[in-house]
């Protein structure tokens, strides 16, 4: 995949509700590739445009319905420990269906370190999804409707949908054996390393938030 990612301007686009509003949809489409993530579904297209060529997903099944994707990825690696349990049946079928990988285990295993040593913060989708996107030689990479928590979700997302943000960072930070989402340090992290990358822009509302040390 990174080598079809060479040299092209891309966008990842997620499902935050600061992307309400944004009139980003004709600039996210003017891209060579425009990747969502879990769910992918467009709201509105003058937010958040029409095209989807890359899913990041999470690991559970989705129906993705007729799109024609380029490639659908699972974010979480076969090392990590719930993957037997809670993605490997997904990725089985689902790679019956599309061109399908699954995220490299050292990619994922270096950003998990770096957001504790511990290995108790497990990042969001979204989050990998940019790490993973970055590996490669794309030409340029925006970012829009992932904002690391400043806003809540849109409200037809099927899981957080009408869930405000005190709601979901108590639901993160419950977790599971031990390890958990922790937006803030998630955001941390893309804050000290995702931003040196000169081929990064954000949003208009994600630019209020980060620092750019370029």
């Amino acid at each position: 995949m990174y080598n079809y990612l060479k040299g092209k301007r891309v966008a990842i686009v997620g499902p935050a509700l600061s992307i309400e509003g944004s009139d980003n949809g004709e600039f996210i489409d003017s891209h060579d590739i425009v990747v969502r993530v879990n769910y992918a579904n467009i709201c509105n297209p003058k937010d958040s445009g029409t095209k989807t060529d890359i899913i990041y997903y999470d690991g559970s099944i989705h129906d993705y319905g007729d799109l024609k994707l380029d490639y659908l990825v699972c974010a979480y690696p076969e090392t990590e420990w719930f993957f037997e349990e809670r993605c490997l049946k997904s990725v089985k079928y689902l790679s019956t269906l599309y061109n399908h990988r699954v995220v490299d285990s050292d990619v994922y295993t270096q950003l998990k370190n770096s957001l504790d040593k511990g290995n108790t913060v497990r990042p969001n989708t979204g989050l990998i999804a940019i790490v993973d996107l970055l590996q490669s030689e794309l030409k340029s990479l925006f970012i829009t409707g992932l904002d690391f928590y400043r806003s809540s979700y849109v409200k037809e997302h099927p899981d957080y949908g009408s869930t405000d943000l005190t709601e979901i960072s108590r639901i993160f930070k419950s977790g599971d054996n031990g390890d958990y989402h922790d937006i803030e340090k998630q955001f941390e992290y893309f804050q000290q390393y995702v931003t040196l990358d000169p081929r990064l822009k954000v949003d208009s509302f994600l630019e209020k938030f980060v620092n750019f040390k370029l």
